[in-house]
């Protein structure tokens, strides 16, 4: 019966079982098909009612029940039909119901499949029991409560889902209490099993001990089964029933089994974290408090059931205060008293499980309600103690040294309550804050002591963190109230400075009072400096002076940081401008400071308008991208914060206030900006030129107006002065020492205040950079460039309204458009180029354009023209520009897409290039890419090669859109293999290798034979590496489409090539297979520099500019060779100072002594030496140096004595030092070695021979100590052995082992190198090693017998 005949629910059921191989499911389409054969012949529509009727009339009679098969599949269909029963037919026959699917369920208990399909169906008839009648439905709910423990998986599943069912259908009615109590009965017979199976195995005699423990085992299995089902019900009871179940859960941890223990967690968590629990919030709270006493619970050595207990913690506590938050409080401090200990545990899951839990209750629990009430009630005793202050309290406990294992825990547990608090509970945090200083401090002198960086000590890296969150949280005034700087006090003797806290300040401070830094920082930066300045003019005090100043620059590095954000800027900044301004004037150290906070407030406040809705007064355009478009010189940095997200209380009213206040001090800061900007060297004006942008876009227009006239007025008066040969005068002096230096300067300044400039200033801007562009110079026509593409790409107003003039002007300049301008003219000619491809491009006309051309082939003109330029500069001599190209070329290409997407059907259909239809209507990509095309048949080598280039670029990038494009383009591409221009053709071998790269594997398969015809015919040719390159690109071949399909298309001549790279690949397996067995583990290779593979994705990978260059075909094989460890430089092994075991343990032990002293663990500072104690151990060993003999000055100055001026004495003395390294070991003994060195030899190599001179002797054809000197005897020239071979030390005449000789020299032998060491065949090597073998051999032999000779003797 098909589904064409068949509707509704069985034609579902046919659906799911007609296509299955199993006979069951055949049972059930037969079983169904008689049913509905039934129905139909009675003249009934197969609706769920009928054919309910019809097959419980069937499970009726005797034969049918006692099939297990019939009845399986007819309890199969009629589970699918009784969900879309009603109630009330259900219920109308719900006796006579209940009554045949026990009769099955007895009769067919030991037959799974029929005994689940009958427990489904029973599920849906007991769910439909009237609510006020809960008596006839007792029975089969009974019977689905027993089977929920049975011991087959299957049907325990099938039995707990159906208890789910029935509960769920009785929520909110009275039969929810008699199921709840039904369940409760059986749990009380079910889980105190196990205890009274345990007392009668304690009271058993040995003779029924197997007996006992089989009924534990029995116990326990019951019980876990009736758990997983608690599991999936306990959420559903009543309430009344929770508490006594509770009860009984609980009695379980005393057992002390784990599995037990662990689902018994389980099941609290499951009651807890149920939104439709009916456990209030006192019930709730008691299970929680009884589960905290539970000590026999926390088995410490269990790490999965404290992770549990753990989180049922977490998930109790959350639920309790959503329900009643006062009750959560009141038992909160016990949690964590119980949790932080476990911080430190041994098990590093159980510490990270802890940690999170602990950040979630604070995050959840911790309420600003908790916390100010613990303010209010301020300071009392430990017993009376509020909650949260109890909680600050145990937390800041786990930073003591008892601790010290889990501090790097404790602080990220600590910093998330410090950010609970927030300025709030500051007053609570006070001890906290003090042991968070002393480890910071701690870390601080251990890294000063050390001479490293604080970042490499976690602890320390921690405690800055918390710290950090603290300061954002709370304020710097609430922190610094704690822990105050102390910087004028330890200059004069009396304290300790926290110098370690201002980075903290700079790092984290945002959203503060910048009040605060005026009057309390400010102060203090200006009492440095002037301290600094008495002590510069002692000559004792220089050292004191550098510091003093060092200490005032970092106080002003965190005015930006106070700018952030800022509350008070509409008050606190017109009381301090002044004295910033006035600082801004005299000291030219602060000013790059001060111009990035002035740059950050105006941004900021610029941002916070703009979100707000605010469109007037806030400029034209992002001053961002001054900031961007500035930053030429890559090493030079702005320190300028982009604005983020605007904070929540950053609201309108106070960004409409801030902003006012610095509008009116526009006036003021632009001159003082001016001044700085022109004054400064041109590789540092980024900052400047940041803040006089972020200031212009909300500056007044009159104000700004004004500031731009004057800069125009000094540019144009700087072009007639050159113009005309006259000297500069006056104002027109500044910005540079030529005229050419000064142009810049001001086109510089001017772009600066582009932002805020509307269109009739940005069109005086165009026109008075515009003669620039034709410019030979290239500083000139570099920063003209860079002054059009600014207005191209952020005055899209002004370029749709100038559209002709720009067009113009950038076609005029491609002949005088010089190599450093040539990136901002590609930025010019995207925008343009974008701006002609929309739909709504303004007309354009050309000199050039046919007579009867439209706007669309005059526009097409124009864009093929920039194109072409942009193809061009692929090519260019500088990196910059060839990267730039490439960028412009893919985000052009983007950008055209979503323009004018394709239509669906031009993406899988064979275009042809010669297409009447418009470009357009294939999509902007396809229109830039014939575009691109076209430059195959230019006139020049350097033309085609650009294009096949940029080609390869598009192909990597578009492989997917751009497929249907390739049988037309490979075959035109490969066809210039056959040219003599070798640019073509390294361009051509570029382009095939992104071929078999990046397409996919059908269409590179399609081609294979036609392009390796192309390419083989370079094979042989070694310049420019076109055979090396060729190879590479076989291999990637052979490498996507498999050896086999490049053998089958490769010539007959060529095939050798395949084969060799077959065997080399085959050979390279083989090598990395024994390689990584020979390790412990497959990890250390990659670790150490050795040979790995990189995943090599289609979509994923990135573009790699070197794919033309001559390099990287070399290079490619040279890795595929295994030689990626070229520097042959290996990591030295884990020092075995310390054991597997200690390592895992963590190094739990406490120092007996620190700093020669006792440890006093109730010492307030002993946190502190900890961490300076702990960071000294595990820093890493800093490489040896010589030791620093210098002398200083009083000002700390070191000072560096010429060793010519020391005399030769010095120098001979330092040639006979006793140096570990020193060649000169070798000759100590040498006579007259010492003489010859302090006659002049210049090294150890010349030492010998000077001694023998030094003694009147020739020293030519002999030797001391084994070395040979002067002329070659004849045995080496002939090469019967090393210089350093041992040969002389021979005994003569016979005799055994080795003499010293007239030399006196111990002897020794050197193992000549063998290149067959190096060789990588396992042969070549044995075979080498076998001389090495008999050395070591003989050696043994001789050490044996000399022992044996020395016992003689003895």
């Amino acid at each position: 019966m098909g589904d064409a005949t068949v509707e509704g629910v069985a034609g579902e059921i046919y659906a799911k079982h007609r296509n299955s191989t199993q006979p069951e499911s055949h049972q059930v389409c037969a079983i169904l098909g008689a049913v509905l054969e039934v129905v139909q012949a009675e003249g009934l529509q197969p609706t769920p009612t009928t054919l309910f009727a019809a097959l419980m009339s069937s499970l009726e009679k005797s034969e049918t029940q006692a099939s297990a098969q019939v009845a399986g599949a007819m309890c199969t269909v009629l589970a699918s039909v009784l969900g879309r029963v009603p109630a009330q037919i259900l219920r109308s026959r719900f006796n006579a119901s209940v009554q045949i699917m026990q009769s099955i369920v007895g009769q067919n208990d030991q037959q799974a499949g029929t005994l689940r399909a009958a427990l489904a169906c029973l599920s849906y008839i007991t769910a439909a029991v009237n609510p006020t009648e809960w008596a006839p439905a007792l029975r089969p709910f009974t019977l689905l409560l027993r089977y929920s423990t049975d011991a087959r998986p299957k049907v325990r599943k099938r039995a707990q889902y159906s208890l789910v069912d029935v509960l769920a259908a009785l929520q909110g009615t009275p039969a929810l209490q008699g199921a709840s109590d039904a369940v409760l009965k059986v749990c009380e017979i079910i889980l105190p099993g196990p205890e009274a199976a345990a007392r009668a195995a304690a009271a058993a005699s040995n003779k029924k001990r197997n007996e006992a423990e089989a009924a534990i085992a029995d116990a326990v299995s019951r019980a876990l089964h009736m758990l997983g089902s608690l599991k999936q019900i306990v959420a559903l009871l009543a309430g009344n029933v929770v508490g006594p179940l509770s009860k009984m859960l609980l009695k379980l941890y005393v057992l002390r089994q784990p599995m037990l223990s662990r689902s018994t967690t389980d099941c609290l968590e499951m009651l807890c974290s149920a939104k439709n629990s009916h456990l209030g919030s006192a019930a709730l709270g008691e299970v929680l408090q009884q589960v905290l006493q539970q000590e026999a619970a926390w088995d410490r050595k269990d790490t999965d059931l404290m992770l549990a207990l753990t989180s049922f913690i977490e998930t109790g506590f959350t639920r309790l205060h959503e329900l009643d938050a006062s009750v959560c409080a009141l038992r909160l401090p016990q949690a964590f008293h119980l949790l932080l200990p476990q911080l430190c545990a041994e098990q590093e899951g159980v510490r990270f499980g802890t940690q999170q839990a602990l950040k979630n209750l604070i995050h959840d629990c911790v309420d600003e309600s908790m916390v100010n009430t613990a303010v209010s009630r301020g300071s009392m005793s430990s017993s009376a103690m509020p909650p949260a202050q109890s909680i600050v309290v145990a937390v800041a406990n786990t930073l003591t040294v008892r601790y010290q294992d889990g501090w790097i825990n404790a602080l990220s547990v600590a910093g998330e309550l410090l950010e609970r608090l927030g300025s709030e509970g500051a007053p609570l945090a006070e001890g906290l804050l003090l042991r968070l200083g002393e480890m910071c401090a701690g870390a601080s002198d251990a890294a000063e002591e050390e001479g490293t960086d604080e970042g490499s000590n976690k602890v320390a890296l921690a405690a800055q963190n918390a710290l950090g969150q603290a300061i954002r949280a709370m304020g710097p005034q609430a922190v610094l109230q704690v822990l105050p700087l102390g910087l004028v006090e330890a200059l004069e003797g009396d304290g300790e400075a926290r110098t370690w806290l201002i980075p903290l300040l700079r790092q984290h401070v945002q959203g503060a009072h910048l009040a605060y830094w005026g009057s309390e920082l400010l102060p203090l930066a200006r009492a440095l400096g002037s301290r600094a300045a008495l002590a510069q003019q002692s000559p004792g005090r220089q050292l004191e002076a550098q510091q003093c100043r060092a200490l005032e620059l970092q106080l002003w590095n965190t005015l930006q940081s106070f700018c952030s954000w800022a509350l008070d800027t509409a008050t606190a900044f017109r009381s301090y401008a002044k004295g910033i301004g006035t600082a801004f004037e005299k000291r030219q150290d602060l000013r790059v400071i001060i111009c990035n906070a002035l740059a950050t407030l105006c941004l900021q406040n610029r941002k916070a308008l703009k979100a707000a809705g605010v469109t007037e007064g806030v400029g034209y355009s992002d001053p961002s991208g001054i900031q961007q478009t500035n930053a030429d010189n890559e090493e030079e940095q702005s320190d300028v914060v982009l604005p983020g997200e605007v904070p929540t209380h950053y609201d309108l009213h106070t960004a409409q206030a801030n902003t006012q206040v610095l509008k009116d001090f526009a006036k003021n800061w632009l001159p003082l900006l001016f001044n700085a900007f022109i004054a400064t060297d041109s590789q540092e004006r980024n900052s400047y030129g940041s803040a006089i942008a972020a200031y212009a876009t909300i500056a007044d227009a009159a104000t700004l107006s004004h500031f731009f006239r004057e800069v125009i007025k000094r540019l144009l008066k700087v072009g007639e002065d050159e113009a005309a040969g006259v000297p500069a005068t006056g104002v027109a002096r500044e910005g540079g020492d030529s005229p050419t230096a000064r142009k810049c300067t001001y086109m510089e300044l001017a772009l600066c205040l582009a932002p805020g400039l509307d269109v009739n200033g940005v069109s005086i801007l165009y026109k008075a950079a515009k003669p620039s562009l034709q410019e030979r110079d290239q500083a000139a026509q570099k920063k003209a460039y860079k002054l059009v593409a600014y207005i191209c790409e952020h005055r899209p107003d002004f370029l749709r309204a100038h559209c002709q003039d720009m067009t113009d002007c950038l076609l005029a300049g491609v002949v005088t458009s010089m190599s450093a301008a040539k990136r901002y003219r590609l930025r010019c000619l995207k925008a343009l180029i974008l701006l002609l491809q929309s739909n709504d491009a303004p007309e354009i006309h050309m000199a050039q354009a046919l007579q009867d051309a439209g706007q669309t082939e005059t526009r097409q003109q124009v864009v093929g023209s920039m194109v072409s330029e942009i193809i061009l500069c692929v090519k260019e001599v500088n990196q910059k520009t060839r990267t730039a190209a490439y960028e412009l070329l893919v985000s052009l290409a983007k950008a055209m897409h979503e323009q004018h997407p394709p239509p669906l059907p031009a993406l899988g259909q064979d275009m042809d290039m010669e297409a009447s239809d418009s470009m357009h209507s294939r999509g902007g990509l396809h229109t830039l890419f014939s575009m691109v095309l076209g430059g195959l048949v230019a006139a020049t080598p350097h033309m085609i090669a650009a294009t096949v280039m940029a080609l390869a670029r598009l192909l990597y990038e578009f492989a997917g859109p751009l497929e249907y494009m390739v049988d037309d383009l490979l075959p035109a591409v490969l066809a210039l293999l056959r040219t003599k221009s070798r640019e073509v053709v390294k361009a051509v071998l570029g382009f095939v290798k992104v071929v078999a790269m990046r397409l996919p594997i059908p269409v590179v398969t399609a081609h294979v034979k036609a392009i390796l015809e192309g390419i083989l015919l370079w094979s042989a040719d070694t310049k420019n590496q076109f055979k090396l390159k060729v190879r590479v690109v076989v291999e990637r071949l052979a490498r996507r489409l498999g050896y086999d399909a490049v053998a089958e298309n490769i010539p007959e001549e060529h095939r050798k090539l395949l084969t060799h790279i077959r065997k080399e690949k085959t050979r390279k397996l083989r090598e990395d297979k024994a390689e990584k067995m020979e390790m412990d583990g497959g990890e250390a290779k990659s670790k150490f520099g050795g040979s790995t593979k990189r995943a090599r994705t289609l979509g994923g990978s990135e573009w790699d500019s070197q794919v033309f260059s001559d390099d990287e075909a070399e290079a490619d094989v040279r890795t595929k060779l295994g030689a990626a460890t070229l520097s042959g430089a290996t990591r030295p092994a884990r020092s075995a100072g310390k054991s597997a075991k200690s390592i895992a343990r963590g190094g739990k032990g406490l120092p007996r002594e620190i700093e020669g002293n006792p440890l006093d663990l109730l010492d307030a500072g002993t946190s502190r030496k900890m961490v300076k104690h702990a960071a000294a151990r595990g820093a890493p060993a800093a490489p040896a140096e010589e030791e620093d003999d210098f002398e200083h000055e009083a000002d700390g100055k070191i000072i560096v004595k010429d060793e010519e001026a020391q005399g030769k004495k010095r120098r001979r003395k330092s040639h006979l030092d006793d140096s570990d390294d020193s060649d000169f070991d070798d000759i100590r003994h040498v006579h007259g070695a010492k003489a010859a060195l302090r006659e002049g030899a210049g090294s150890v190599r010349y030492a010998a021979t000077a001694g023998a001179k030094s003694r009147g002797r020739s020293t030519a054809g002999g030797s001391v100590g084994g070395r040979s000197i002067g002329a070659r005897t004849s045995a080496t020239a002939k090469g019967a052995g090393s210089q350093h071979s041992g040969d002389r030390f021979k005994a003569r005449k016979g005799a055994k082992g080795d003499t010293k000789g007239a030399s006196k020299v111990e002897p020794y032998a050197y193992w000549p190198l063998d290149r067959k060491m190096l060789n990588r065949r396992a042969g070549k090597q044995a075979a080498a090693k076998k001389g090495l073998e008999r050395v070591v051999k003989a050696a043994k032999t001789g050490a044996v017998k000399g022992h044996k000779a020395k016992r003689r003797r003895t």
